[in-house]
């Protein structure tokens, strides 16, 4: 490995690349405002919180649906969901989140939210939660 680089400056280079791709695709990034704009007109039917369960008692924005991006059946998970109508998806801090959006659109999901920031971001706006 060349000098200077290591393997999570390697992994953020990767998933930034990646995030950029998706991004003019099917996967939106939003703030917390415009997040909130979107659980409104999709009526909050597919708001998914992708934390722990542990984290997602601890506080999660109303209405979400858990399910733990560790779990083993993850992906069974998803693909249960509507896919022709939009998934609104967040974490903690907004890395998972970005992570599983892509098995969302694997999984043939057509519109899919991403909460840039997380739940962090979106308590800091002063939005509400659970």
């Amino acid at each position: 490995m060349k000098q200077g680089l290591s393997i999570s400056g390697l992994l953020i280079a990767g998933i930034s690349s990646v995030l950029r791709y998706f991004s003019s695709r099917q996967i939106q990034y939003l703030n917390a405002n415009e997040f909130e704009k979107q659980i409104i007109a999709a009526n909050s039917e597919q708001l998914i919180d992708v934390c722990t369960p542990r984290e997602f008692e601890k506080y999660h924005i109303p209405n979400a649906k858990n399910i733990d991006f560790r779990s083993r059946d993850f992906r069974k998970q998803i693909e249960a969901l509507d896919k022709t109508k939009p998934v609104l998806i967040y974490c903690l801090s907004g890395v998972r989140s970005k992570l599983t959006a892509m098995m969302f659109h694997n999984a043939g999901f057509k519109t899919i939210y991403d909460l840039d920031k997380g739940l962090e971001g979106w308590m800091k706006a002063g939005k509400p939660k659970v």
